[in-house]
């Protein structure tokens, strides 16, 4: 599956709203994992099903996540029980839907990606995360287990903590700036090998570290694509005038949007080491071929007199006064090497050697 768009294929030609799945399964089996918390009490649940979730109360925040979204019929019932609007559920459904922020009155939806880097084969992957803010309540669907809210849950078990006084909207926060601080992370990890390459790419010409170049590229393109529309969500929130999220919340929100920012500029700066590196890598390559040719010109310019002189006396006419001297032979030698002299000294002079 390409990674820069996926197969809409399964999509084409519906009507919507309508709920198709669209990306890579990569759970067996969906997991419902449930957390209820106030300030004093959190209890932790996996239920069978969407029924068994009890309704959300006033006193209480419920965080349900959803792990696996390929099961159509689940997410189907996500939205009947908690009035989630298809267009919505669709844009959840869509693991390549881009970075956004969808608000009506009972919901704030948002939209967006994590990234996984693998140190090993130095590439990334990503996921899609999908937030539904309600009353007293926040949805996240993931596409498989995994540990990006892994930060998030010790706090939430913590007494007396902030995220725990605090409402669903905080809690969504929380939740968005681990994952954009996960963006600097990865871009980091990426840029540390993309630093590693500047001096190399000085100095050589080496095709293995082209290709390590169109690696790193392709990487932080990849990066550059998903992290770009998160400002836009940030902003969004931050302008939005939704009574789910309250004013207190507007402050973090703030600092989730100069972290955004802080995410967006690490990549742009990635991004154009990488290209000068791929110009200065072309550049090499360039200059030495001029080197080459420069020398073969040399050569080839010395010989032109050379090849004039010894083309003179290889001429066939009884009539060459030379041919009769002595020391005829040495004498044309000595005008092959003085004339080899003088043009390499006019060339050191024209410093083109």
């Amino acid at each position: 599956m390409a990674r820069f768009l996926s197969n809409r294929k399964a999509s084409h030609g519906t009507a919507p709203g309508t709920l198709v799945f669209m990306g890579k399964q990569k759970m067996a089996k969906t997991k419902i994992r449930l957390i209820r918390f106030n300030s004093k009490l959190i209890e932790e649940s996996e239920p069978e099903n969407i029924a068994a979730i009890p309704d959300p109360e006033p006193n209480s925040i419920s965080w349900i996540n959803i792990d696996g979204i390929h099961d159509v019929d689940l997410i189907r019932t996500v939205g009947e029980r908690f009035g989630i609007d298809n267009l919505g559920l669709e844009d959840v459904l869509n693991t390549d839907q881009r970075p956004k922020v969808l608000i009506d009155e009972e919901h704030v939806m948002t939209i967006i990606k994590s990234f996984i880097y693998n140190a090993e084969k130095k590439n990334l992957s990503s996921e899609q995360i999908s937030f539904v803010l309600g009353k007293n309540y926040l949805i996240t669907f993931q596409e498989q287990v995994g540990d990006c809210f892994d930060s998030v849950r010790p706090r939430l078990r913590k007494d007396n903590s902030r995220i725990r006084t605090l409402g669903a909207d905080y809690l969504m926060y929380a939740l968005l700036d681990t994952l954009v601080d996960n963006y600097i992370l990865c871009a980091e990890a990426v840029g540390e090998n993309v630093e590693r390459l500047e001096e190399l790419v000085l100095k050589s010409d080496n095709r293995n570290i082209l290709e390590e170049i169109y690696l790193y590229r392709n990487e932080i393109r990849f990066m550059r694509k998903l992290v770009r529309p998160v400002k836009e969500i940030t902003l969004h929130l931050l302008k939005t005038e939704s009574r789910l999220i309250n004013k207190k919340t507007l402050v973090f929100l703030t600092d989730l949007d100069d972290l955004a920012t802080q995410a967006i500029e690490a990549v742009e700066i990635y991004y154009q080491m990488v290209t000068d590196q791929l110009n200065i890598f072309h550049t090499n390559v360039g200059n030495r071929a001029n080197e080459v040719m420069k020398v073969l010109t040399i050569f080839a310019t010395i010989f032109i007199p050379l090849t004039f002189i010894t083309g003179i006396y290889g001429t066939n006419f009884v009539n060459i006064p030379e041919i009769r001297w002595h020391n005829g032979y040495y004498y044309m030698l000595g005008l092959i090497g003085a004339v080899t002299i003088v043009m390499l000294l006019f060339f050191n002079k024209k410093k083109w050697l």
